[in-house]
């Protein structure tokens, strides 16, 4: 009997013994998961507080966070550009802006015609449908017939069938000074006569456009007070306004 009591209490003791050892080893494992946790959450904020970079290690790709690096130079760059302008002395001219292309005038066509050697002249060349002058020629001819027409043509002629051929055969005179003129040639000369035609309505409107803009239609003194700047002369321009405020023409005028 006291043998068995003996091995009881000895049960009991193993027993307690294993749950001391169960409760401690529960406690160690809770500890370390604790500490695992604190551990991963702290590098959880680093990572987050790092920009994601693209990467292409293994084909794989990460979220990429775009900066605006580019937007914030340039607005530093327009806004350095501000103040270097709004800090310029008030005796300093500012900087001209950029240049931009003006109406075409044909420049190359009249240094073509200004370097020709002494005695030359530049031949025309008609289609073969006879529509018109062809080639780099036909457009210096075009120049040279308005330059002739501003210069030599007077203004007192309100149609181009009304010249007189005495003044016609000046402008032709002059045009023969630089290009051969087939003078013999009537279908040659049906295009010389042409291309003079359509500068000397092309002239004439242009000096039109000028006197409407300024006041021609509404206040004709002041209008005739300020003469275009290329037109040929004060009598010229005189002779222009006397027939465009003639009743009947500002009436073509008004309507058209």
């Amino acid at each position: 009997m006291e043998e068995l009591e003996l091995d009881l209490d000895d049960s009991q003791t193993d027993k307690s013994t294993d749950e001391i050892e169960n409760v401690d080893a529960m406690w160690i494992l809770m500890f370390v998961m604790m500490v695992t946790g604190v551990t991963t959450r702290r590098s959880n904020e680093q990572d987050s507080r790092q920009p994601r970079i693209q990467s292409a290690v293994n084909g794989s790709a990460s979220e990429v966070i775009p900066h605006p690096r580019r937007k914030r130079n340039r607005c530093s760059t327009d806004n350095e550009a501000i103040a270097s302008y709004a800090d310029q002395p008030a005796d300093q001219p500012a900087t001209d802006p950029p240049k931009r292309r003006g109406p075409s005038l044909n420049v190359s066509a009249t240094k073509t015609l200004d370097n020709l050697p002494t005695g030359a002249k530049i031949s025309l060349t008609l289609s073969s449908d006879t529509k018109g002058f062809v080639g780099n020629s036909a457009t210096q001819f075009a120049t040279e017939c308005g330059i002739i027409i501003r210069n030599y043509c007077p203004m007192n002629f309100h149609t181009w069938d009304s010249i007189p051929e005495d003044v016609k055969n000046l402008l032709y005179e002059r045009l023969q000074g630089r290009f051969n003129l087939l003078r013999t040639d009537r279908v040659f000369m049906e295009h010389v006569n042409a291309r003079l035609h359509a500068q000397w309505k092309r002239t004439r409107g242009t000096l039109s456009a000028y006197w409407k803009k300024n006041g021609g239609k509404t206040d004709p003194q002041l209008a005739r007070s300020k003469m275009k700047p290329g037109c040929r002369s004060q009598e010229d321009w005189n002779l222009l306004c006397d027939y465009w405020e003639l009743e009947k023409t500002r009436v073509s005028i008004i309507d058209a």
